[in-house]
């Protein structure tokens, strides 16, 4: 038992008890950083979850937000077609405007009754026809006998040359 006083062996011995103690706290570190990184690791899988669900109902509602905005589009463009109150305010006031010229101007209403009734006259004879269709489409404002649609343009016709010179003085004198 010699051998156990020998400063070599009490060296060796005290190193491996070193040695002995540094492993088994190593392994107790690496116990508890493997509990640690198990728990990090269920963390960021919960906060990737959460993160994913909060992404799928931001998509879902952006995807709700797209079609309301589209519905409105639709509706707003439906509604700017339609007569809206100021189209009808002001229908309202020539209306009145109107029966207020019949009372005030005693020779306003023989001469409008006319009128009126040469215009639905001139409308009904626009509206039947194919030619009388293209001349409404494309030149609602000229008269009938200042263009025809029979016609070349820059030619005239013998018996459209007469009401143009005609109405050419009216319109001069």
């Amino acid at each position: 038992m010699a051998w156990l006083t020998h400063p070599f062996v009490l060296g060796l011995g005290l190193g491996l008890i070193v040695a002995v103690y540094l492993w088994i706290q190593g392994i107790l570190k690496r116990r508890s950083l493997v509990k640690e990184l198990a728990n990090l690791k269920d963390h960021l899988h919960t906060h990737m979850e959460i993160s994913a669900k909060g992404n799928e109902s931001s998509k879902s509602e952006l995807e709700a937000l797209k079609k309301q905005t589209e519905n409105l589009r639709i509706t707003v463009a439906t509604l700017k077609a339609k007569p809206g109150r100021a189209e009808l305010r002001t229908l309202h006031i020539y209306d009145k405007a109107l029966h207020m010229m019949f009372e005030k101007a005693p020779g306003f209403a023989p001469a409008w009754e006319s009128i009126l009734k040469e215009a639905e006259q001139d409308m009904q004879q626009t509206e039947k026809g194919f030619f009388p269709l293209i001349r409404k489409v494309f030149r609602p404002s000229l008269p009938q006998g200042a263009a025809s649609a029979d016609s070349a343009p820059g030619t005239t016709n013998p018996s459209q040359a007469g009401e143009q010179v005609v109405d050419a003085e009216s319109k001069d004198g």
